[in-house]
């Protein structure tokens, strides 16, 4: 009997359209992923206050980079994303690298 994994369904559900368009946007990117990206760069910034090696805070810094480009391109490839939620999820994206 095969058991359910919730990791990859959390995944998949995003990138198949199976979430709706509204939630994807305003809880998963624009909640969620803000809320984790600021807990990442306020750790990057401590450790480069307490003068860790660069390339030790940048990967802090950078590590969410592969998970933003998911969150934008599953809101691009949802059938029910506007206009508004591919242009503000591109404008999240920057707002994210320059952060």
């Amino acid at each position: 009997m095969a058991t359910k994994r919730p990791f990859p369904t959390y995944f998949s559900a995003r990138w198949n359209g199976h979430r709706p368009a509204r939630r994807l946007f305003w809880w998963d990117l624009t909640i969620v992923g803000t809320l984790i990206n600021g807990v990442l760069a306020l750790v990057s910034l401590i450790l480069l206050a307490k003068g860790v090696d660069g390339f030790v805070w940048l990967a802090w810094h950078l590590v969410l980079i592969p998970y933003n480009l998911f969150l934008v391109f599953s809101v691009h490839r949802n059938p029910e994303s506007s206009l508004i939620h591919r242009g503000g999820s591109i404008a999240w994206f920057g707002c994210t690298l320059l952060v």
